[in-house]
């Protein structure tokens, strides 16, 4: 009897300890999800901070001072430094123009070189300790992700953005392409009609 005591308080053990583990991985499952969330907002914060600017909403002097963390400059930096610069190029009068309509150009993304220099130079010069011989692999592993899920998201977002302008200027150009041959067609019949006659 003793021996079956002595098994069964074995197992009660055995559970008791397999179910803390169970209990503490469940804990450091729910510690991880709020840190991997935390970096895909703050990936979203890059990306609302660069398309504000671009939208003439914020400087990019406030832009650079959103961010006041050591880590946070030196993400922004990276990813400032990753964006395609004018990724989309004007196609189509926004303004209209005789009677037909204008096609709005997508400023959110449209980044230029020069300001690109500018962050860069502001910020080099707020804490060029921060920036000097930065390399990815110098982020922290938060502030990496981040990074790679800012950039995916602003491309993916970019690509989205030039496929809907294109969309809208071909359609623009069609308009106008078939109001022209119908205003041709008539003016060719008028000018009929007045030879005839």
């Amino acid at each position: 009897m003793n021996a079956s005591a002595e098994d069964s308080n074995l197992e009660q053990a055995v559970l008791g300890d397999s179910s803390k583990n169970f209990e503490q991985d469940q804990v450091n499952e729910a510690d991880e999800k709020p840190e991997l969330t935390g970096s895909s907002e703050f990936a979203l914060k890059m990306i609302n901070a660069v398309k504000s600017m671009n939208n003439d909403e914020i400087s990019h002097y406030e832009m650079v001072n959103s961010f006041t963390i050591a880590d946070e400059m030196k993400c922004l930096f990276m990813f400032i430094k990753a964006l395609p610069y004018n990724p989309i190029v004007p196609m189509y009068p926004e303004a209209p123009f005789l009677f037909f309509k204008g096609v709005l150009f997508p400023r959110s993304y449209d980044l230029t070189e020069e300001i690109a220099m500018d962050i860069e130079t502001f910020m080099k010069g707020k804490n060029s300790e921060y920036f000097k011989d930065l390399h990815l692999h110098d982020l922290d592993p938060y502030y990496l992700d981040a990074y790679e899920s800012a950039v995916r998201i602003y491309n993916d977002m970019v690509e989205k953005t030039r496929t809907s302008y294109l969309s809208n200027v071909k359609q623009a150009k069609s308009q106008v392409i078939e109001i022209s041959a119908a205003i041709v067609c008539a003016m060719v019949v008028v000018l009929a009609i007045v030879g005839m006659s």
